[in-house]
């Protein structure tokens, strides 16, 4: 994966290309210290924006196994369908047209 602001650079091109599309980036660690505070965000924001789509973004992947876990209990599994793991490229390999702009 690219470097944070790499990162951040193809996560805001993805969201100005694509509609529909939200992305949360929790504070802390997702599934352990901020595991409720995720459930709340990403349940408020399904609510709110009504996304089809919506990209997390973790620190590392040390996280996604436990990230799975906490979307998949019973508050979460039945208004969100999990994709597969993305791993996003650093945003200066991507063309514009790659995105749908």
């Amino acid at each position: 994966m690219g470097a944070p602001s790499e990162t951040r650079a193809l996560v805001e091109r993805l969201l100005a290309a694509r509609t529909g599309w939200a992305t949360l980036a929790p504070v802390g660690c997702p599934c352990c210290a901020c595991r409720v505070q995720t459930q709340i965000e990403l349940a408020r924001l399904l609510r709110d924006a009504r996304p089809g789509r919506v990209l997390l973004e973790l620190a590392d992947e040390w996280h996604l196994a436990a990230l799975q876990r906490t979307l998949g209990e019973w508050t979460l599994a039945r208004y969100v369908e999990r994709a597969s793991l993305i791993r996003l490229p650093r945003d200066s390999e991507i063309a514009p047209e790659a995105l749908g702009a």
